[in-house]
């Protein structure tokens, strides 16, 4: 890393600690804690012919609605779906949909999650309003576990406990860019200035990793808090509604959701 892209970072700090972070410090931090750790990421099996059927078979089981919107935005085209787009997302100007499909078993979750971010992007009203953006994420994830539920047997429970051991793994490398970043963040806003001193590649590179160019740490955050809160959502049945998915999300104790999460998923990984 040379020294122009080290005075690149620095102008960045100077913008992204001028943010208001959507979560208090203290659950950043206990965040932080929870997912740190040594994590490998799990090989996915090539088992399921035809992840795509799968996961339309488990739309129209689980929601009509949600089916027909689906059905609606393949045959129009608002949904791309193939190997070919450079990565998954929907674009917000016109709710066109792109999934990147990987080949594997990982499909199934990859296509249940993006085609949640299209639902919501698509109904009347959002079920996510973009004052609460940080919240689409907890909508996607809860349609994953969702969808454990509905695979919920012995010929699925390696595809579920690897999706939910590289969600950890995935989290736990944005949680360390959420600390590097903020490690800069709070020396800036103390000092005015950020010394050569304090320049470390390996933290920097860290936070660059994750290719978000601004608002990183709240874009980085919906993710774990989108595990944590989808995991209690759904552990307590509180998922009823589109209507009222913003307001339960928003009435939950983060700090209890953590606590369940950590329980819940200790369980899982000695159950292995």
């Amino acid at each position: 890393m040379d020294r122009k892209e080290i005075k690149e970072f620095i102008e960045l700090v100077k913008v992204e600690s001028t943010y208001k972070k959507f979560l208090k410090k203290d659950i950043i931090y206990q965040l932080i804690e929870n997912f740190d750790g040594i994590y490998d990421k799990q090989n996915y099996t090539k088992e399921i012919e035809n992840p795509l059927e799968l996961v339309i078979m488990f739309y129209k089981n689980y929601n009509l609605d949600y089916y027909n919107k689906i059905e609606a935005g393949i045959n129009s085209g608002l949904i791309i779906i193939n190997s070919y787009n450079k990565k998954s997302y929907t674009e917000t100007k016109d709710n066109k949909t792109y999934i990147k499909l990987y080949g594997n078993d990982s499909d199934v979750f990859l296509l249940v999650h993006e085609l949640a971010h299209f639902i919501d992007r698509n109904s009347t009203p959002l079920i996510v309003s973009n004052d609460y953006w940080f919240l689409a994420e907890t909508f996607a994830f809860c349609m994953e576990r969702k969808l454990e539920k509905w695979l919920d047997n012995e010929k699925y429970k390696s595809l579920i406990l690897a999706r939910e051991y590289n969600r950890i793994y995935f989290e736990n490398k944005m949680l360390k860019a959420v600390e590097n970043e903020l490690y800069y963040e709070k020396i800036y806003q103390e000092n005015g200035i950020i010394k050569e001193k304090y320049i470390d590649i390996q933290k920097i590179k860290s936070i660059k990793r994750q290719d978000v160019s601004f608002n990183i740490v709240n874009y980085l955050l919906q993710y774990p808090v989108a595990n944590i809160l989808s995991n209690y959502l759904i552990n307590n049945n509180l998922v009823h509604s589109d209507e009222s998915f913003v307001e339960t999300c928003l009435n939950i104790d983060l700090y209890d959701a953590l606590n369940l999460y950590k329980l819940d998923f200790k369980v899982k990984k000695y159950n292995k």
